[in-house]
């Protein structure tokens, strides 16, 4: 495979969310310039024996493609690393959730936005979205080679040369947008970030991110399923800590949930470190510090002093934004902290079943807003990355422009999605930013092959 003096060959390694939409905007750069679709061929190869294998199974295959909100919401909400926000930043503002969600409308996918902002098609069914895109790959006179692995990628004056098994395609252009290497299933196990390291770019180690966090010891059995609501979660490991807050679930091996996912980076990071174990804990009262959390127990204790302790915990409002008098059951605003952790919580703090609350000594009751603030859940043994939504790590962001997402080490050589070094949170932060990077990296391609081709020039 290669190119005529009169084509240009661009070569996109990947037909993933950030691949597609490169060779699209692709061809709507070289199609603005005046350049007819022979001038400018656009080849995909994609090592799946489909494109878009990870966009099929996202969301639980109804595909969260995007964030609603202005743009700089959206980058503050979903990119909490500045660095990695600054990064982001030129090509998600250069082609916005809006500007997606317009192209999807076109293709016949409306899509809506939840109250909590994820943005979802209509139909709930990431095929439909997939379906769309393939369309516009069609439309773009894109070629997809599926079942095509790229083994090698070499330098060679002013392009490339791949290999993919025997053959050797000589490309004027490349995109790099093979994934990272999170959720191995679906064929994303870390190429991009080899061939672009193969060719001398700096890779940053490369750690799981939005994944469920297994424990040495696994929970008790009765606290399975268990989802703890809006709690603060807690990462410890020597000196270092981190936390999120968000529902959380207890799983039979582990946790999961938001928050989770949105700390499990964090997590592996610590882990890598080569430190002791992360510890996770549970804060039921994020916001309020010990004394305020000591003063409302105790508040409650001079008001229902025959109550029992325990009755007390069943009635707890569980991540309340204000501390109030809870009475009954009944009155408690929102979630309250589950029955199933109330045995734990006793147990933890010294407390006995039948203990009442006007019996409680100030150590006892020291040592149940102690539990209450830091309740460990367990000590991580693995964060692992086939079960992670993406990876962190990659390719360097310091090697790529940013505006461009072109590599500073070779002309012509681009580089988008999630083999580059950012992660985003959970929400369809990722989605949008694979969508953007591409299409950058796509229109920047076609223009350093076509713009001094352009009409009348």
């Amino acid at each position: 495979m290669g190119s005529s003096p009169e084509t240009k060959l661009l070569v996109i390694v990947g037909a993933g969310a950030s691949g597609m939409l490169a060779a699209v905007s692709a061809r709507q750069a070289a199609r603005g310039l005046g350049i007819a679709d022979a001038g400018l061929r656009i080849v995909l190869l994609e090592r799946n024996t489909r494109p878009g294998a990870k966009i099929a199974i996202s969301g639980g295959g109804h595909c969260n493609v995007t964030h609603d909100g202005p743009v700089d919401r959206l980058l503050e909400k979903g990119f909490l690393r500045k660095n990695e926000l600054r990064f982001v930043r030129p090509s998600v503002y250069a082609f916005t959730n809006s500007d997606l969600l317009a192209l999807l409308a076109r293709y016949g996918v409306p899509t809506e936005a939840r109250e909590d902002g994820r943005v979802f098609p209509v139909s709930g069914a990431a095929r439909d979205v997939l379906d769309a895109i393939r369309r516009m790959l069609r439309d773009a006179s894109a070629e997809v080679a599926t079942g095509c692995r790229v083994d090698a990628l070499e330098a060679s004056g002013d392009g490339f040369v791949l290999r993919a098994g025997a053959e050797r395609i000589e490309a004027d252009a490349v995109i790099l947008a093979a994934g990272g290497s999170a959720w191995g299933s679906s064929g994303t196990t870390g190429d991009g970030v080899r061939l672009a390291a193969s060719v001398g770019h700096s890779v940053v180690t490369v750690l799981p991110a939005l994944a469920p966090v297994f424990f040495k010891e696994p929970p008790d059995p009765g606290l399975v399923g268990v989802t703890l609501r809006g709690v603060g979660l807690v990462a410890g490991s020597g000196k270092q800590s981190d936390m999120r807050r968000g529902d959380l679930l207890i799983s039979h091996r582990g946790i999961s949930g938001p928050a989770c996912l949105s700390l499990s980076r964090p997590v592996a990071a610590m882990m890598a470190g080569g430190g002791e174990a992360p510890a996770l804990f549970a804060d039921f009262f994020p916001g309020h510090d010990e004394p305020a959390v000591s003063a409302f127990v105790l508040d409650h204790s001079s008001r229902n002093g025959a109550q029992l302790v325990r009755t007390f915990l069943q009635r707890c409002p569980i991540a309340p934004e204000r501390l109030f008098p809870a009475t009954r059951k009944e009155d408690a605003v929102g979630a309250t902290i589950p029955n199933a952790f109330v045995p734990w919580i006793l147990r933890r703090a010294g407390i006995g079943e039948g203990q009442m609350l006007s019996m409680l000594t100030r150590q006892q009751r020291t040592g149940l807003v102690s539990v209450l603030k830091r309740f460990e859940l367990g000590r991580a043994r693995k964060v692992p990355l086939d079960r992670a939504e993406v990876s962190a790590g990659g390719v360097s962001l310091s090697e790529i422009d940013p505006r461009t997402m072109a590599s500073r080490l070779h002309r012509r050589l681009f580089c988008c999605g999630e083999l580059l070094d950012y992660a985003g949170e959970v929400g369809g932060f990722n989605l949008q930013a694979a969508f953007s990077t591409g299409w950058a990296a796509g229109s920047n391609a076609a223009l350093s092959l076509c713009g001094s081709r352009s009409a009348g020039a």
